[in-house]
Formats: structure tokens, C-alpha cells, sequence
């Protein structure tokens, strides 16, 4: 996708031109020379590594001419804009060369830098409107594959029949993406808050839609369903950087982008990815689609980022655990806590946990299990449970928010207060302090010296919620101070506690209060 930088290669067969346009003051019309080429073929070369936005060619060249490389590059790259350098007698070429599609031409003995600045902003224009049919024309197509796949993967009175059809409207699809088989499919599943979704998914597809007009390969994406992306490529073996391996790094990629840009937002992002064996064809990508998923149970214990194959992913339910286990588990806790509230603790956060991590339950029992459990240990030591604790314990999305959650409800309730290491004491001042800026995890843990899963994983366990929950508590804390004691507007407030979103911190503000912000001011 285009950004503000155009970048632009050269190819004239004659240096001193290509030397006069080194001269050319490319930054002042964000543009960048990122090449030259002395012909034709050098330059479509250069296409193919480069991907330029604009190709400033001379028309007379040998090997392979001007006009024989616009109609090469029109072909394979047809987003990249074409601007022609000619002689007064190369006319009638240009005249073909402008109805076919060719940006502009410029004439090189009265090449002015005026001239040339001029005929960059008509490329960048026409670039960024080409694209946005382009998404628009993409966008359509995405939302027909999808219901093919659907289709295909749904179970039907005529089963045949949809498979056809589904393979007949995917087909074309194909066809119109210059997609092939073998293909190489990637399912990402994305694990967010409802309401940061919008915001996600947002962000994801521009990510997603610059990686396809970026990509050397031919790449396509589509939103499956509410948390599910599927990304398409084309086969390609490399021994020395495997497939997982590339996908670990690109989750990488799109972990951070999404904490640079939504730095913002009430809870961190987590990612998975589970890529499939070669698909050879239609009835084996639809038989993918339909059998091969990420079990919601690995999510709950794997870490963010984790990269699962079709053929080691694990197909078995998750485990069960009997009541010999809960009784035993019972009786562990129980134990610890008739030797000290700080051994119960420590148990939970130590070997309970471990134990979890090593057997694997399914989650929904154990999340049910854990709310009895510790409602139980409340009544043993004469405490009232505390509602929003325990919605926490049946809402965590991985075992480090569940046993976070349980030891800090019994903490709360028995009046004990954990002591936070240094580390976590100045991550917390310096939230305090920066709360009108963009904060992330990243920085955060840069600042403390540690690296952002340990303080992430410590910052839960001493704190009681995650990273994200606690700045998002700490603005909303200063929002309702500035709304009660100032006369700002809302979306001042907004900017004030670091949320650029008015429409974010005012869902964030009615989750926290129970009222919108403006009736909020009104009633304050």
C-alpha cells in the first residue's frame, strides 16, 4: 500500500541524464530513487525485487525498449505508474502509449524539476485512487469467497452439489487473484475484547490489504468469521527460513503494529496461528477449513504467538478433570491453607498452577471449578465474595488471568495487600506520569529493563489485572476526576487521559460508570 514516500526508478541507456536526475530534490516531493536501470529488461528486474510505485523511462532504449517495458509492467505490475521520457520524434509513440494507460510523458531537453514534481502528484493520486477500487473490487471478492467456503464446509440434503458450486464460484475467484495451487493457507485466530473488535479488525485488514499490494508473491487475506483470518499464498519451500518460522515472525509483526497503533485499547491482543499442510487443490482446502482448527482449549494454555501445524496440532478433546482430581486438588488447597494464607497463595500461583499448565483440562469446567473453589476458601476464612472478582475468574481467557484472579480475590478479601517488586512499582509510576500518551507494554518493559512477557506475566500476578486493564483503570480514574472538577469538553477528557478515540473512551467510560460521559458532565 502506498505511503507517503513515492518510490521511483530511472531507466535511460544515457548516464548523464540518469546522473541529472540523481540531482533531482526527490525528498522535497516525498519521493525516494530507490534504483536505475540502462534498459528495459535491467528494469523489469528491478520491478519484480523493487516494486516501485513510479517508472520514469526513456522510450529509446536497446534490448527492450520504453514502450515494450510500459506494456510489460501495465501486465504484471498494475498499480505501478509509468511516466515517459521522450524526444520531440518519439511522438506517435507517446500517443499510444498515453491511450493505453501511460501517466504522462515529459520531454528531456526541456525537462524542468517543476515538470516532473508535477507529474509525481498526478502519479501519487492516481495511485491511491487505483487502489481504493482496487480494495473496494477486493473487498467484494473476499465477501463471495467466504460464503463459497461456507457453502462448501456446511452440511446440506445435497452435499455434491454444493461442493461443485462452491468450487465453481471459488474458482473464479481465483482466477481474478492469479492465485494457484499448491497453496500455503494460514488461519490466524484473533483474541480481543468485545468491545476493542472494531478497532482490531480495523487495523488487521489495513495491515493485511498493505502486505497484498507489498506482497512479491501473490497473497490474498479474508475475514472467515468474528475472530478468524485466513491468509493465502503460494507455495514456496526454504530450507533455511521454514514456513512456521516466517509466520512466528509475521505474528511478530502484526502483534506490535497493533500495540504501535492501538496503544489505547482496555485489553492486549493475542494471536495464533495455524498453518495447514499443502493444499493441492479445492476439495483438500475445504476439507482444511472444515476439520482442521485451533482446539480453544491450547489457546487458553499455549502463549501468544504460538504457530500450530495441521499435522502435529492436537485433535483430542481436551482433558477432563475427575472429581478424584477435584477432591485432591481440594484437599491441596486446604492444606496450604492451614499451614498460611501466604502458602495458599503461593500454591495457587506455583504448583496448582504448574500442575494445570502440565495436564491441560478444559477450560470451562476448571474456570467453574475454580469460582466453587474459591468461593469455598472464602467461607472457610469468613469472607464475602466479591462479585467483579469473581466475573473475572469465569470471564479469563488464559490460565495466567485464572489463577491471577483467584489468588488476588482470596488476597482482597483476607485485607493483604502483595508486595510489588521494583520493577512493577516503577512500570506503575511511569504509567502514572505518561497517561496522556500512547502507552505500550513494549516501552513500558524497555524502561524497567525486562522483556514485555515476563513483565506482562508479573505485572498480573502482583497487580491483579493485566497491563492494559490497569492503564485503562488509571484513565478512566482521571477521566471522571477532570469531568467532575474542570469545565473541558468530553473529547478533551478524551485526549487528556490518552484515549484519541471519542467513540472508544466512550464505551470505555459507560463500561467503567453505567452512563455516558455527557450525562455524566451533566449530572457532576
Amino acid at each position: 500500500m502506498l505511503e507517503n514516500t513515492l518510490t521511483v526508478l530511472v531507466v535511460d541507456d544515457e548516464l548523464p541524464l540518469r546522473e541529472e536526475l540523481r540531482l533531482f530534490p526527490w525528498s522535497t516531493c516525498n519521493a525516494e530513487l530507490v534504483g536505475e536501470a540502462e534498459n528495459g529488461e535491467e528494469a523489469l528486474e528491478f520491478c519484480h525485487k523493487l516494486l516501485p510505485d513510479v517508472v520514469i523511462t526513456d522510450i529509446t532504449m536497446p534490448k527492450m525498449d520504453g514502450i515494450e517495458l510500459f506494456r510489460a509492467i501495465k501486465k504484471q505490475f498494475p498499480l505501478t505508474q509509468v511516466i515517459l521520457l521522450t524526444c520531440h520524434n518519439d511522438f506517435e509513440y507517446v500517443r499510444d502509449a498515453l491511450r493505453l494507460g501511460a501517466l504522462e510523458y515529459l520531454i528531456k531537453v526541456s525537462l524542468l524539476d517543476s515538470d516532473l514534481q508535477q507529474a509525481l502528484d498526478k502519479a501519487r493520486s492516481t495511485i491511491l485512487r487505483e487502489q481504493s477500487h482496487q480494495r473496494s473490487e477486493l473487498d467484494k471478492q473476499r465477501w463471495q469467497l467466504v460464503k463459497s467456503f461456507n457453502r462448501a464446509t456446511s452440511a446440506t440434503a445435497d452435499k455434491q452439489t454444493s461442493l461443485q458450486h462452491a468450487t465453481q464460484e471459488a474458482q473464479q475467484i481465483f482466477d481474478q487473484w492469479r492465485l494457484s495451487f499448491p497453496l500455503r493457507v494460514t488461519q490466524l485466530h484473533i483474541s480481543t475484547k468485545a468491545e476493542d473488535e472494531i478497532f482490531v479488525h480495523h487495523e488487521l485488514q489495513a495491515l493485511f490489504s498493505q502486505w497484498e499490494q507489498t506482497s512479491k508473491l501473490s497473497f490474498r487475506w479474508v475475514q472467515l468469521n468474528k475472530s478468524t483470518y485466513l491468509l493465502l499464498h503460494q507455495w514456496v519451500t526454504d530450507a533455511l527460513q521454514p514456513m512456521p518460522v516466517k509466520i512466528a515472525q509475521a505474528l511478530q509483526t502484526i502483534q506490535a503494529a497493533l500495540e504501535q497503533r492501538l496503544s489505547f485499547i482496555s485489553q492486549a491482543v493475542r494471536i495464533y496461528a495455524l498453518l495447514n499442510n499443502e493444499i493441492t487443490d479445492f476439495s483438500v482446502l475445504f476439507k482444511a477449513l472444515n476439520e482442521t482448527q485451533i482446539n480453544p482449549a491450547a489457546i487458553f494454555y499455549d502463549s501468544p504467538g504460538t504457530v500450530y501445524e495441521a499435522s502435529t496440532v492436537a485433535k483430542a478433546l481436551p482433558n477432563v478433570m475427575d472429581e478424584i482430581e477435584k477432591q485432591q486438588h481440594a484437599k491441596q488447597f486446604h492444606s496450604a491453607l492451614a499451614r498460611s494464607q501466604e502458602a495458599l497463595f503461593r500454591h495457587i500461583r506455583e504448583d496448582f498452577t504448574a500442575s494445570m499448565y502440565a495436564k491441560r483440562p478444559d477450560p470451562e469446567p476448571l474456570r467453574a471449578w475454580s469460582v466453587a473453589m474459591c468461593k469455598e476458601l472464602l467461607k472457610q476464612g469468613g469472607y464475602a465474595a466479591d462479585d467483579k472478582s469473581v466475573e473475572k475468574l469465569t470471564q479469563a481467557r488464559t490460565l495466567s488471568e485464572l489463577t491471577a484472579a483467584f489468588s488476588h480475590q482470596l488476597e482482597s478479601a483476607a485485607g493483604l495487600k502483595s508486595k510489588c517488586r521494583k520493577e512493577v512499582q516503577f512500570a506503575k509510576q511511569l504509567i502514572s506520569e505518561r497517561l496522556a500518551e500512547p502507552i505500550t507494554l513494549t516501552q513500558i518493559a524497555e524502561a524497567v529493563e525486562l522483556s514485555s512477557y515476563y513483565l506482562s506475566r508479573i505485572f498480573r500476578e502482583e497487580v491483579g489485572e493485566s497491563f492494559n486493564e490497569y492503564v485503562t483503570s488509571l484513565r478512566m480514574d482521571k477521566a471522571i476526576q477532570l469531568l467532575q472538577t474542570t469545565n473541558m469538553k468530553v473529547y478533551e477528557v478524551a485526549e487528556q487521559v490518552g484515549i484519541p478515540s471519542y467513540r472508544y473512551f466512550s464505551v470505555l467510560f459507560r463500561n467503567r460508570t453505567g452512563v455516558a460521559p455527557t450525562d455524566f458532565k451533566k449530572i457532576n
